[in-house]
Order: structure tokens, then C-alpha cells, then sequence
């Protein structure tokens, strides 16, 4: 057994070394331990703040999808046999300006590029605009930025045939391009595609206004520019078609291959159908309904009265097609698209929108044209108009979270002002078959909020900023 005094003295001082030692080492592990706490958190923030700004984009993207969801059942629940600027899509800030929506909100915007800068607030119908694949040269000339090489060009590239027009391009002008590829020879399916007709650029196609909200803001104004017309992507379209059918949905009777009995039963008196008869033996086939008007200038003698007319003209056709493609809705075409039709000036334009834009005007046929036109001046475009639109661009916007964003700004958050947005275009045709369905759909988020809903001034005057 070991006595006391034959146990190995211990030397404070080591101890004392063994213990700092032991402290420093202990005080490195709660630095390093730290600071992978830190880096861990640091990383957790970072993925904290990647799933939360996901998520609001995904409620963005939800909230563009509402709007284009509630602007499809507005048009659905819209029983109007006939549409105009009085429809609830037409323009309705309390249904499509920043309507709430949970944490965000969501606006269905109608682009114009009219004088007075204000924006619309809900559809635009395609009906309002030229189809780019029924339009003749004549109507696709008085088109902003339209030449004879476009117009041409666009002809050849929706026709079946291969042979240029005097100005246009077939297979021979692409195939020499860098990359190559064919010309189409079919029909626009999107306005798009019109980038791949010659001599049609981005500017063309879209104007000066970079973000599409329906005005020419500041930034976008070149001084050296010699217009500030908006794009064809405004004024023309690809989809739209009207139903050969009355305001009551029965077929329309051709005024040129109708029976006596099926005249009398649309309303004919006996006496409006005998002078019918003899306008079709002395003059032709109608080329209108307009035409039932007469024209006194060509000797013409009128079917019906004005008055008449007006009663009756919905229920006349000319031609047995259904649907009927490329019709211009003549209640909400805006004035450039107006002025592509046939006969129609800038002064006969203007007195058209006056008239329509009365509270209560009956706009349920052609017939309420009477009132501003001659019979032979409506008998020049009166065969490529209607009243009725079917087809429906929507301008979605979904944001989440406060934001300042203007127009001008191209959509850039402000310093401390967080705030995500969405913003897609879709088309919805009710014609559709076998039923109703968007026939489009694309994301514009990259063009920024096309308004500002800071704006003071609010939804029914937007100025640049």
C-alpha cells in the first residue's frame, strides 16, 4: 500500500496550464459553433425568404388567373344579344381595378390609346378590331405602319399558294434568310407570328409603347420618332367570328335565295317583297343588307324605310356561312380601326362614336347607323360590320404585397416597398367548340404593371408618370 508521502506530488502551475488550455479550446468551439449557428440561420433566412417571395408568386399567379376567371364569367353571364361600350365587360373599374383578394388584388385592364389618356377597365373584344387573315390590301393599308411589302407579304404568308404579290414574300425571299425557314402558306394563328413577316418588326407589331398599357409614356417618346401610332398588335386579331343567327338565335334568311313565304314570315310586307324580287332581277344579288335601303343615286328604289330598317336588319343576311369570320364590331371598334373600313373618314368615325356613346342608344343592329350615314355610304362597309362580339383579349394583373410601380418605371419596386406581380394576356372565345374556352394564353410579367394603383387619381384617370 502507497503511504501519502510516497504518492507523485502534483505541480499547480501544470494544472493551472492544463486548465487555460482547456478554456481556450472550449472558448474556439462556442466561436465555431457560433458562427455555424449564424451561417445556418443565415442560409434559413436565405431559403425563408426564397419560399416566401414563391409563394407570392404563386398568389400572383393565382390572382392574374382570377381575373381572367372572372372576366370569362362576366362575358358568359352577359345575356345581351348584342354588345357595345354600355356591357358591364366593356368597362367596369368597380369589377376589375384592384379588386381584393385575400393579401393582393387583381385588374383586368382594356388598353387605349386614346387622346384623353384614360384607361378602360375590363375585356377587349377582337370583334372591335381587323382579322389579319380575312382583311383585303385595301383594309390592311390604313393600318399605323402598314406598306405596301407588309401588306403583300401578309397576304402571301396566309394564302395557300406560293405565288408572291407584286410586293410580298413566298418561300424564294425566306429560305434566303439567316436562319431560313417557310413561309406558313395557312392562316394566323397568333399576332406573333406576324414577326415572321417580312419587313414586320417589333415596332410594328407593338409600336412605341414598350409596355403595352395602352399609351405612349414619356420614356417611350423618341424625338427623332415621326409617330407615335400604337402597333398592329392593338388594332388587329386573328380570332374573331360572329354567329350568322337574330339577336333571338334563328338562322338568318339570305336575302338572295329566300322563298316569298320565308320573307312574309321574317316581316315582309307583300309590296317590300315584290320591289325585293325586282331589285335581284334588275341589280343582282345583294351584296349587303344595306341594300334594302336602295340607292337613289344609281336608281336604286328602296326595299324598306329607314325605319323599317332598323326593325328588320338583324334579321337579313346575304351570305349562308356560320359562323361568319372578321366581322368589325361597329359598337366598339375604336377610331383607327374604324377608318380601315371602306368609306369610312375620320369625320364619319367620329359622328359613329358620338352616336354610340349615348346612354340608352339601341345599338342591336346596323340598322341604328342610319342615323349618321347615307344608305349608300353604309352599303360600302356595311358587309364587313356587326354588332356582336364573341371573341375577348383579357389583360390580367395579379400583385401581392405594397407596391409603387408606374407605367414609366417599367414596373420596378421602389426601395422598401416589396411587392410581386403577374401579368398575362389571354383570349377567350365563346364560339369555341365544343365549348367556350381560352383559345390563348401567354405571361407578359416581363413588361412590368401596365398602371399604377398608388395613383391618387385612381381608376378613371391614369397620368404618365
Amino acid at each position: 500500500m502507497t503511504s501519502k508521502k510516497d504518492r507523485p506530488r502534483v505541480d499547480p502551475a501544470r494544472v493551472r496550464g492544463r486548465r487555460g488550455v482547456a478554456l481556450i479550446v472550449v472558448l474556439w468551439l462556442v466561436i465555431a459553433l457560433t458562427l455555424l449557428m449564424y451561417a445556418f440561420l443565415g442560409e434559413m433566412q436565405v431559403e425563408y425568404s426564397i419560399a416566401g417571395s414563391f409563394a407570392d408568386e404563386k398568389k400572383a399567379e393565382q390572382l392574374a388567373f382570377s381575373a381572367i376567371a372572372v372576366a370569362c364569367a362576366t362575358v358568359d353571364n352577359d345575356t345581351q344579344g348584342w354588345h357595345g361600350p354600355n356591357d358591364p365587360w366593356y368597362n367596369s373599374p368597380d369589377q376589375f381595378y384592384e379588386f381584393p383578394f385575400g393579401d393582393g388584388a387583381f385588374s383586368a385592364i382594356h388598353p387605349t390609346y386614346d387622346a384623353d389618356g384614360k384607361l378602360r377597365w375590363g375585356l377587349e373584344d377582337e370583334a372591335s378590331k381587323i382579322n389579319l387573315n380575312y382583311a383585303t390590301k385595301e383594309v390592311l393599308m390604313k393600318l399605323p405602319w402598314m406598306t405596301e411589302t407588309i401588306a403583300d407579304s401578309i397576304i402571301d404568308w396566309r394564302d395557300a399558294d406560293s405565288n408572291p404579290g407584286p410586293n410580298g414574300a413566298e418561300n424564294g425571299y425566306y429560305q434566303g434568310l439567316n436562319p431560313p425557314y417557310s413561309c406558313k402558306n395557312a392562316p394566323f394563328e397568333t399576332l406573333e407570328e406576324l414577326l415572321y413577316v417580312r419587313d414586320v418588326t417589333q415596332e410594328v407589331l407593338y409600336g412605341r409603347d414598350l409596355n403595352l398599357n395602352g399609351r405612349i409614356d414619356p420614356r417611350e417618346v423618341d424625338s427623332s420618332a415621326q409617330t407615335t401610332d400604337p402597333g398592329l398588335y392593338s388594332l388587329v386579331t386573328v380570332w374573331s367570328s360572329d354567329k350568322n343567327q337574330t339577336l333571338d338565335g334563328k338562322k338568318r334568311i339570305n336575302l338572295n335565295i329566300a322563298t316569298a313565304a320565308q320573307l312574309q314570315q321574317a316581316g315582309l310586307t307583300q309590296q317590300e317583297i315584290q320591289l325585293l324580287a325586282a331589285h335581284v332581277i334588275t341589280d343582282g344579288p345583294f351584296l349587303s343588307v344595306a341594300h334594302l335601303l336602295g340607292n337613289p343615286a344609281r336608281g336604286q328604289a328602296a326595299v324598306l324605310t329607314k325605319d323599317r330598317f332598323k326593325a328588320l336588319a338583324d334579321k337579313f343576311a346575304v351570305v349562308e356561312t356560320d359562323p361568319v369570320p372578321g366581322l368589325v364590331n361597329i359598337n366598339t371598334a375604336p377610331k383607327q380601326v374604324l377608318m380601315c373600313l371602306p368609306g369610312i373618314t375620320e369625320d364619319i368615325a367620329l359622328k359613329i362614336i358620338d352616336a354610340r356613346s349615348v346612354v340608352g342608344a339601341d345599338l342591336s343592329s346596323i340598322g341604328w347607323l342610319t342615323d349618321v350615314v347615307t344608305p349608300a355610304q353604309l352599303q360600302v362597309f356595311a358587309n364587313l360590320i356587326t354588332c356582336r362580339s364573341y371573341q375577348f383579349r383579357i389583360h390580367a394583373v395579379g400583385r401581392v404585397g405594397a407596391v409603387s410601380w408606374g407605367s414609366s418605371s417599367a414596373a420596378q419596386p421602389s426601395p422598401g416597398r416589396a411587392g410581386v406581380i403577374r401579368r398575362m394576356v389571354a383570349v377567350y372565345d365563346r364560339l369555341a367548340k365544343p365549348a367556350p374556352r381560352l383559345v390563348y394564353w401567354k405571361d407578359m410579367t416581363k413588361l412590368g404593371i401596365p398602371y399604377d394603383p398608388t395613383d391618387p387619381l385612381g381608376p378613371d384617370q391614369v397620368t404618365p408618370q
